[in-house]
């Protein structure tokens, strides 16, 4: 009889000890996708960006809005670039962002209208107001880097990729204002 008691208190302390971890991860989660809050809303943006000869930067001008999807559990983010002489193809893209709860690290899917098809990144998570996801397609090594900053909403973002000598050089850099 003292087995069998012994057994099921051991039993007990066991599952009790799982839901508590069970439901520590899950306060994480929920803090993690609550950080993407700060990506929710609309505005404008203004900067810089290179060329497509990758040679010169021309000022740029656009759009971005913000909103939460799929529960609440990812921020899907879009820009579009206006159009102007010296930039005839304006630039539009989407991107979601999300949590990974297993990995314990932010992911980020983007599609543009460049024509080269997606990419996906990670991010280990913020520091202060900014968070860096480490972008790649095709499974490749990072090639690309977008660095958000969100003091009150979306405030800033800095594109980056690496040259032929490994070098990460800045592509774009945008300054936004919440409308």
């Amino acid at each position: 009889m003292k087995r069998t008691t012994l057994t099921l208190a051991i039993s007990f302390c066991a599952i009790a000890t799982l839901a508590g971890g069970t439901a520590a991860a899950q306060d994480k989660t929920a803090a993690a996708s609550s950080a993407l809050d700060k990506f929710v809303g609309s505005g404008s943006c203004t900067g810089k960006s290179l060329d497509s000869n990758m040679k010169a930067f021309h000022a740029i001008t656009g759009k971005f809005s913000g909103e939460k999807v799929l529960d609440g559990n990812w921020v899907v983010i879009h820009y579009d670039e206006d159009q102007s002489a010296a930039a005839p193809k304006p630039y539009h893209v989407i991107q979601y962002i999300g949590y990974d709860a297993a990995k314990k690290r932010y992911v980020a899917t983007m599609v543009d209208n460049s024509g080269s098809g997606h990419f996906s990144g990670t991010s280990p998570g913020f520091k202060g107001d900014s968070i860096t996801f480490d972008e790649s397609t095709g499974g490749k090594p990072a090639s690309f880097r977008d660095t958000f900053t969100t003091s009150q909403g979306l405030s800033s973002h800095v594109g980056t990729m690496r040259d032929k000598t490994g070098k990460w050089v800045k592509t774009d850099e945008e300054t936004c204002k919440s409308s």
